[in-house]
């Protein structure tokens, strides 16, 4: 009985104290000490990891992980009893919290540490942070990175996805607007891209690398993408519409600098009711210029990577040349050469059984620059495809083909230097190797 009558007092007195925090005016920020920077992720899927709601929801800054409300039987009211965790911050409206005593930190601006963790939430920058733009910079493991050229967690699954993304915000008009402006009024596709690209050029990033699994789950759930199968063009054209659709400026910055037009002619071969042979002109606008490759057989037994064909750009580039190669054959010609030419070399057969297996292997020859109608291009931007072979136990993989991944290789103007991302891993390539990968996207820029 004793024994009973101490353990209800000792009960009463934490429930006591409990209410006493609950009820006290002022945070502790004394709390903040508790804080563990290295343990926050903001990239990952912004959910409660106990209702799995996206609403209202809280990242604890003791642990990491995330929790919905603030009310008392809330999961982050609870968690903050059960754990002794105190610091929440409001993923939505980037508040600071102290529970359970459920206080605003009303002056975290003035605090250091939480003006840290709100810009790895979202990033802001102003005019002068670009003009460094791309700088070495360093992580809380003290790791070396360059901002920009950032690697990417889950490689395995949305490497193709990390291309176009590492592309786009390498295009320097799209990525200024996206850095120096705020997207909240825009609907939340826009805001999330903003928020991947705003990431991407980070110079406080907590890790050297990033994940995009927040984005690309928000795709898949509420804009009904269709991720397999998938490649890079694929996902950067539907990016591009996508974009085009939801905000007027930023599909203006678009077509000025990304969108080309092509005239292309076609010749009748056969006469009309009337007896007079029809031929057509048409305009046609693009973001991507796909460059078909000759024909190409796989290897044969006892060949290898040396016997591969090889073809020069220039070459692949005379089907734009204003030139018939038969009497019937349509005439293409560049009419309008964008800021930002993006080209496609067409690898894979996608009506084939086994469209990886038996893709074009054919190497693409290019050098850092190139004349296109009197206009000259700079390379900045080389994404190339390699195979993963299949094994018994890959999901992915279908029908016994190989898997594709995808590499990205970028150029930095400022140390003049190329720099290959593949997954979180980032090494510099030399400019003379990059036509040694089968080549997929390019993008070239107009040089001034």
């Amino acid at each position: 009985m004793e024994v009973d009558k101490k353990r209800r007092h000792s009960e009463n007195e934490l429930k006591q104290e409990v209410v006493k925090k609950i009820k006290s005016p002022e945070p502790n920020y004394a709390y903040l000490e508790t804080v563990v920077r290295e343990k926050l992720d903001f990239d990952s899927e912004k959910i409660c990891c106990i209702t799995l709601s996206p609403l209202n929801v809280y990242c604890c800054l003791v642990c990491g992980h995330y929790y919905q409300g603030r009310h008392e039987r809330s999961p982050a009211f609870i968690h903050s009893i059960d754990e002794n965790h105190h610091v929440f911050l409001n993923l939505t409206s980037l508040k600071f919290y102290i529970l359970p005593q459920n206080v605003h930190i009303s002056h975290d601006s003035k605090v250091q540490l939480l003006n840290s963790i709100k810009f790895a939430v979202y990033p802001t920058y102003c005019p002068r942070d670009l003009e460094s733009f791309p700088r070495q910079c360093f992580d809380l493991n003290n790791r070396a990175y360059m901002n920009g050229f950032i690697g990417f967690t889950n490689a395995a699954t949305y490497d193709y996805a990390h291309s176009v993304l590492l592309l786009m915000s390498h295009m320097a008009p799209l990525r200024d607007h996206f850095l120096l402006n705020h997207f909240d009024n825009q609907g939340e596709f826009i805001k999330r891209l903003s928020i991947c690209i705003k990431k991407i050029w980070s110079p406080k990033l907590f890790k050297h690398y990033l994940s995009i699994d927040d984005f690309v789950a928000y795709l898949k759930v509420k804009e009904g993408f269709n991720l397999d199968p998938i490649d890079p063009r694929f996902f950067l054209l539907w990016l591009f519409n996508k974009i085009c659709s939801t905000s007027n400026q930023l599909k203006s910055i678009l077509n000025q600098s990304c969108k080309g037009k092509v005239r292309i002619a076609k010749f009748g071969n056969e006469p009309d009711t009337s007896g007079s042979v029809t031929n057509k002109v048409i305009a046609k606008p693009f973001w991507v210029l796909t460059l078909d490759l000759p024909e190409f057989s796989p290897f044969e037994d006892g060949n290898s990577v040396d016997d591969l064909p090889q073809i020069n750009i220039t070459k692949l580039l005379t089907k734009f040349a204003n030139s018939r190669s038969s009497s019937t054959s349509p005439v293409f010609e560049l009419t309008r050469l964008p800021q930002f030419l993006i080209f496609h070399f067409n690898r894979f057969d996608r009506n084939s059984e086994h469209p990886v297996k038996n893709r074009n292997q054919t190497l693409v020859e290019f050098s850092s620059e190139l004349e296109i109608l009197d206009a000259k291009y700079r390379l900045k931007a080389n994404v190339v495809h390699v195979i993963i072979k299949p094994s018994s136990t890959d999901g992915n993989t279908f029908n016994g083909d190989e898997k594709s991944h995808w590499i990205t290789q970028l150029y930095d103007d400022k140390s003049e230097k190329w720099i290959e991302i593949d997954g979180i891993n980032t090494t510099d390539k030399e400019a003379e190797l990059l036509f040694l990968n089968e080549t997929f996207i390019q993008v070239w820029e107009k040089k001034k």
